[in-house]
């Protein structure tokens, strides 16, 4: 006679296969030691999470930490930025870093807060320790300076008895991917330069690009066009009304580069 699962010789009128419960009750035993394995690690984790939340509930807060819970605006955070930039590189201020640059730039767009507190607020915020945070500053900044370079030139085409330039959209996304190619490439932007441009405006036509290299800021710039007399077409150009611009700064140096598109 044979078990009918395992195959093995059983005597006669056997009920049970031995070996067969053998193995059951061995499959059962591991599974039980399992369960306490189990039961036992999470007991450990749950301890170990306990004691880091207590850890971190009463240890003394930083000078960082307290300053930046007492912080009642944007620029305050900024200013902490600068006098603690490694702790406030901790992950655990990203998000109330971001908001603070979402704010400057918003105040600035708002006009309640003029060029050089926005310019030194996110300069401060740049010299953190957060690749995130950075990065962030920086676009707003480059957002910043470019927007009041379009104030500049208009302002200074107002007083030439110029017409104003209307900021379009479409345009300055453009000028955007035509600044962040030269933040990667260097001077050989110039090649995908056209490329760039028509596939993000295919219709354009006769649009311009003007430019101002490493520059200190957005009047600095507006200072090297005017130099440049006719040769600087968004303070002389009449025919393209149209302009959109973008900027990317050299960290290293801390300078600028313009790219202004203009087209009718």
């Amino acid at each position: 006679m044979q078990c009918i699962n395992c195959g093995r010789e059983l005597l006669p009128d056997t009920a049970e296969c031995p070996f067969c419960l053998e193995k059951e009750k061995q499959k059962a035993a591991n599974k039980t030691d399992r369960h306490k394995v189990y039961i036992t690690l999470s007991f450990c984790i749950l301890i170990l999470g306990l004691i880091a939340a207590g850890l971190l509930l009463f240890l003394p807060k930083s000078a960082f930490q307290r300053e930046l819970e007492a912080a009642e605006s944007s620029y305050t955070i900024a200013a902490l930025c600068e006098s603690y930039p490694e702790d406030a590189g901790d992950e655990r201020y990203q998000l109330r870093l971001l908001d603070a640059a979402d704010d400057i730039e918003k105040r600035y767009n708002d006009l309640s807060s003029g060029y050089n507190q926005t310019a030194t607020a996110l300069r401060q915020l740049c010299g953190v320790d957060n690749a995130v945070v950075c990065d962030r500053a920086e676009e707003v900044w480059a957002n910043v300076e470019c927007m009041r370079l379009y104030q500049l030139i208009n302002h200074s085409r107002t007083e030439n008895g110029r017409s104003e330039l209307t900021w379009e959209p479409d345009t300055a996304a453009a000028a955007e991917t035509v600044a962040a190619e030269y933040d990667v490439a260097g001077m050989d932007y110039q090649s995908n330069a056209e490329r760039l441009i028509q596939s993000m405006i295919p219709d354009a036509k006769e649009i311009s690009i003007s430019t101002v290299f490493e520059v200190i800021n957005a009047q600095d710039a507006l200072v090297q066009g005017e130099e440049r007399a006719g040769d600087f077409l968004p303070l002389t150009e009449e025919r393209r009304t149209q302009v959109g611009i973008g900027a990317a700064r050299d960290a290293e140096s801390g300078l600028w580069s313009f790219f202004i598109l203009m087209q009718p």
